[in-house]
C-alpha cells in the first residue's frame, strides 16, 4: 500500500500527456505515471491529489534532447574516451587470457592495441580536428 502523504510530499511538479498520463517530478527525478493496471495506485493516487486540491495541471510537452552535443570538439572527445575503455577491456581480457594460457601471446596484437590506444588520443592533434575526424579501426585478434 502506497503511503498518500509521503508519495505526495516528494512531488515537486505534476503535468499531464496528451494520453491522460501524468508526468511527476519525484525528488528530482522524473516519473511518468501511465493510466494502466501496473500504475494504478500511484495514478489515483495523484489523480486525487489533483482533485482534493483543485491544482490547475498543465499538459507536458516533451523536450527534444539532442543527443550529439552542438559542441564537436566535446562530442568527440567522449566518443574517443568510450573508445579508450572498450580498447582497456580488450586489453585486460587478452592478458588474462594470455596469462591463463587460453589464447596464444602475440606481441604484434598486444603492441597493434597498444597502438590503437595511442592513435585515439592522438585524435585531437588530426589536421582537421575536431571538423573531420578519422577515427582508429580496433585491430582484431588472429
Amino acid at each position: 500500500m502506497i503511503d498518500f502523504d509521503t508519495f505526495i510530499n516528494e512531488i515537486s511538479k505534476i503535468e499531464q500527456k496528451e494520453d491522460g498520463s501524468y508526468i511527476i517530478i519525484k525528488n528530482n527525478m522524473p516519473y511518468h505515471i501511465p493510466d494502466n493496471d501496473e500504475y494504478r495506485l500511484e495514478y489515483e493516487t495523484v489523480k486525487k491529489y489533483i482533485s482534493e486540491n483543485n491544482i490547475d495541471i498543465s499538459l507536458h510537452t516533451p523536450q527534444e534532447h539532442n543527443i550529439i552535443d552542438n559542441n564537436k570538439e566535446e562530442y568527440i572527445r567522449a566518443k574517443r574516451n568510450i573508445m579508450l575503455n572498450e580498447a582497456d577491456i580488450i586489453l585486460m581480457k587478452y592478458q588474462e587470457q594470455t596469462a591463463l594460457g587460453l589464447i596464444k601471446e602475440s606481441n604484434e596484437y598486444y603492441t597493434a592495441l597498444l597502438q590503437y590506444k595511442q592513435n585515439l588520443r592522438d585524435i585531437t592533434k588530426q589536421i582537421d580536428f575536431p571538423e573531420n575526424v578519422i577515427f582508429p579501426v580496433m585491430p582484431e585478434y588472429i
